[in-house]
């Protein structure tokens, strides 16, 4: 069963314009991830996961308990998330965010 299947509010499901598969395996799943300037992306979730920076920009994460941060993203930048997590983005910059995004399966 792959993620999408598991879990309806899966970043694939919620935003299919932002996110798409490019691996999947019985151990992870490779996101190509593409957040044009204005792009938004409904509340949904990630299994723990890194990120690796292609392309700088400004994205506005927003938590499900309504809070929100603005954070700057620099191309060979890597991010992590030790845990899995739920939350909205929005691209506030003026340039294309682009990560490759690797969600690691328990």
């Amino acid at each position: 069963m792959t993620i999408q299947e598991e879990h309806l509010n899966d970043a694939v499901n919620i935003a299919p314009h932002i996110h798409s598969v490019v691996f999947e395996d019985d151990k992870i799943r490779v996101l190509k991830v593409t957040v044009k300037p204005g792009d938004k992306a409904a509340m949904h979730w990630h299994p723990r996961n890194m990120n690796y920076i292609l392309a700088s920009g400004k994205l506005r994460f927003e938590k499900p308990d309504g809070t929100s941060s603005d954070v700057k993203l620099k191309e060979g930048q890597t991010t992590s998330s030790p845990e899995e997590s739920s939350h909205a983005v929005t691209n506030i910059g003026d340039t294309t965010v682009e990560t490759m995004q690797v969600e690691l399966k328990d």
